[in-house]
C-alpha cells in the first residue's frame, strides 16, 4: 500500500511535469520549427538511453535487482520508528520508480506534440495508459504470470521504430531550418505515407542518419 501511495503521487507529479513544459513550451513556441528540431533532438537522446538501457538488459534485471535491495534496506528501517521508517521509504521507492519514467516520457511526449498535435498525443496516452493498467490488473491484481521477456524484446522493437522515425523527421525539419543541407537521392520519389508512418525522405542525409540509429 505504501509503495502504491508513492505511485500515486507520481503520477500526479507526472501530470504536473505535463502542465509545466507546456507552459515552458508554449512561451517558447516564437521559434517554430527550430523549437521543434531541439525538443526532438532531447527526445531522440533520450531514447538512446533506454534503448541502450534495454539492449544490455539492465533496465529489466539490475533495475528490478536494484528495486528489491532497496525494497529490503527500507524494510530493515532506519533512523526514524520502524514502522513510520518503512512507511515513507516504500512510499518514496514507488514515487521515484514511477516518476523517473514519467519525467522521460514527459520530454518526450513533447517533441511528439510539437509534430502531431496534443489531441492526437493524448489518444496515444489514453491507449498507453490503458495498457498499462492491464498490464497492472493481471500480474497485480490477478497475480498471472506474463512473458515478461517476449514483452520487452517486442517493446524494444517499438522503440526502435519510433527512434528511426523520429530521427527521419528531425533530419528534415532541421533541414527546413537550415541546420543541416539538403542532397536529394535522384530518381528516388517516395508515397506520403513513408514520410508519415516511417519518417523517411528521399534525401541522403534522412536515410544515412536513419540507418545509423537502426
Amino acid at each position: 500500500r505504501p509503495m502504491l501511495a508513492g505511485v500515486g503521487f507520481a503520477l500526479i507529479a507526472s501530470a504536473v511535469t505535463v502542465v509545466v513544459a507546456q507552459a515552458v513550451r508554449t512561451s517558447l513556441a516564437a521559434y517554430g520549427e527550430k523549437l521543434e528540431a531541439i525538443v526532438s533532438l532531447i527526445a531522440i537522446a533520450v531514447l538512446l538511453v533506454i534503448l541502450n538501457w534495454f539492449y544490455h538488459r539492465v533496465y529489466w534485471q539490475e533495475n528490478l535487482a536494484n528495486l528489491h535491495k532497496k525494497k529490503r534496506r527500507v524494510l530493515a528501517g532506519a533512523g526514524l520508528s520502524l514502522v513510520t521508517a518503512q512507511v515513507v521509504g516504500l512510499v518514496l521507492l514507488g514515487f521515484s520508480s514511477v516518476y523517473r519514467e514519467g519525467f522521460e516520457t514527459v520530454l518526450f511526449l513533447q517533441a511528439m506534440t510539437l509534430e502531431a498535435g496534443a489531441v492526437t498525443v493524448l489518444e496515444g496516452v489514453a491507449l498507453g495508459f490503458a495498457g498499462v493498467v492491464a498490464v497492472f490488473v493481471l500480474v497485480i491484481a490477478l497475480e498471472r504470470r506474463l512473458p515478461h521477456k517476449k514483452m520487452l524484446i517486442a517493446t524494444g522493437v517499438l522503440i526502435t521504430w519510433v527512434l528511426v522515425v523520429m530521427v527521419g523527421t528531425t533530419v528534415q525539419t532541421m533541414q527546413k531550418v537550415g541546420w543541416i543541407g539538403v542532397t536529394p537521392i535522384e530518381g528516388l520519389e517516395l508515397p506520403y505515407w513513408a514520410g508519415l508512418w516511417l519518417g523517411i525522405f528521399p534525401t541522403w542525409q534522412g536515410v544515412i542518419a536513419q540507418t545509423a540509429a537502426a
